[in-house]
């Protein structure tokens, strides 16, 4: 079903951030998984002016992070560097016949650039974010209609070339002629402090170990994992964790001569050897080796 509600095709943003310890490694480069703490502010500050939304009051819906990419270039951002963040949002969403919602997204778009030389762009992001009701009865976190604030917003239908229409299953890689291929399966428990405000694992957390698992596999192999550098991150989330479950987590690490390429698949586990048939969440990561 065609989607045309809203006059306005998209929410648009310029925001500037300062360059902290946290974000960078030791060779003041951007770290890739520390972006989603880097451009959430500039999410807020985009929508804010028009829906400031909060999961405990009105209708209770949110955009919460489902499907994300983030790249970096490798570009030298030493400590107290000026960061301009161009940010672009569209509604995006699915309708049955009967034009009830079954499916929406707010898509972003985000690209940083050194803001004392506006032309080299040192990262970008694209976010993926569903709207939920993540306090809600179980059951019940789907909303039945795009929140009010935001349907002054014309609605888009996905395309075959859009984050959100590729399948999870697909988080996986295997090794060409040129590359070598290491697999593993490890066992993982989540805890409280991993936890975040909307009930569930934390985004971050998945990156940060699906990163240490994926170091831990190639070093493991007789790799030297101080090479790692995860420029390219794309990862889908599924179905959330929260602190005492456990997961069974696969491995993918291919090695080439210079670059690497990586893919993690967690799955919900009782830690009695059974999991779950689908993915919860998935990984896929590329990067230089050097």
């Amino acid at each position: 079903m065609s989607q045309t509600k809203g006059s306005q095709d998209f929410l648009e943003g310029v925001t500037e951030e300062t360059v902290e310890w946290r974000m960078l490694n030791m060779d003041s480069e951007l770290v890739t998984a520390n972006l989603s703490r880097t451009i959430g502010p500039g999410i807020r500050s985009t929508l804010d002016p028009h829906w400031n939304y909060n999961a405990k009051r009105g209708d209770g819906v949110v955009p919460l992070n489902n499907i994300l990419r983030f790249e970096t270039f490798g570009e030298r951002c030493p400590l107290g560097t000026k960061l301009r963040q161009e940010t672009r949002l569209r509604l995006v969403t699915t309708r049955d016949e009967a034009g009830k919602l079954k499916r929406g997204h707010l898509a972003m778009n985000c690209e940083l650039f050194n803001k004392n030389n506006s032309q080299r762009r040192i990262g970008r992001a694209e976010f993926w974010m569903a709207l939920t009701r993540p306090l809600a009865p179980p059951g019940q976190h789907r909303p039945t209609d795009v929140p009010e604030a935001i349907r002054f917003l014309k609605e888009h239908e996905p395309t075959e070339s859009d984050l959100v229409s590729r399948d999870i299953e697909s988080y996986r890689c295997e090794a060409g002629d040129d590359g070598r291929s290491f697999h593993d399966t490890m066992p993982l428990v989540f805890h409280m402090d991993r936890s975040d405000i909307y009930r569930h694992i934390n985004t971050a957390v998945y990156m940060n170990q699906a990163q240490d698992y994926l170091a831990l596999l190639y070093y493991k192999s007789g790799g030297d994992a101080g090479r790692l550098r995860f420029r390219e991150i794309t990862i889908y989330f599924r179905k959330p964790f929260v602190p005492g479950q456990a997961a069974e987590v696969e491995l993918d690490f291919i090695e080439y001569a210079d670059r690497f390429h990586g893919a993690v698949r967690f799955y919900h586990s009782d830690g009695e050897g059974n999991r779950s048939e689908r993915i919860s969440m998935a990984m896929e990561t590329r990067g230089p080796l050097h």
